[in-house]
């Protein structure tokens, strides 16, 4: 991958993570205020480590090592700040793929007292949405679900699709979009 490109990529990941704001704006603009969006670092890692003990373990200290290979440069991760506390993390690849990205991982702080309470997969699920519109993607598949998640996920657009799995189709969106826009920076 030429440097032409990485830079693009980060430039779309980037723009993703605004969308969150600016998602979060648009729902809740107090919350809006509050919230930080991030890529996943050393500070996302050693917050999520206060969660425990939480019943699922991600292992998201892996996302540190898998940021630095070329087999991820177009994996988007996302960390949620609510003041300094860690809301929630996102991981999300196309894995090769040119019509898909998957939602690999996406968890929330178990605090239920945090005011991000209900928004977190919402809002990741807006950065992930908007940066698969900017690669030229159809689906945002997630992968393997909790149980209890899944109803949430049907709630906010998905829907179990043959040979896709539980998917949200991107395609109506994209006549609203000119990509070509985006790619060239306008």
């Amino acid at each position: 991958m030429d440097d032409e490109k990485l830079a693009e990529l980060i430039g779309f990941k980037q723009a993703a993570r605004d969308q969150v704001i600016q998602a979060t704006a648009r729902r809740n603009a107090s919350l809006g205020i509050r919230l930080k969006v991030a890529e996943i670092d050393d500070r996302a890692i050693v917050a999520h480590e206060h969660w425990h003990p939480d019943p699922h373990d991600f292992g998201w200290q892996r996302v540190l090592h898998w940021k630095s290979r070329h087999a991820h440069a177009y994996a988007l991760d996302i960390a949620l700040w609510h003041d300094d506390q860690l809301a929630g993390l996102c991981w999300a690849s196309p894995q090769g793929s040119r019509e898909k990205i998957m939602v690999l991982y996406l968890q929330r702080n178990p605090d239920d007292s945090l005011a991000t309470r209900g928004y977190v997969a919402p809002l990741c699920m807006s950065g992930v949405r908007y940066y698969a519109i900017l690669l030229g993607l159809r689906w945002v598949v997630v992968k393997d679900p909790l149980p209890e998640a899944r109803v949430a996920y049907q709630m906010n657009g998905f829907r179990q699709v043959k040979g896709v799995g539980l998917a949200y189709d991107l395609s109506p969106t994209y006549s609203a979009i000119n990509h070509e826009e985006h790619r060239d920076g306008d």
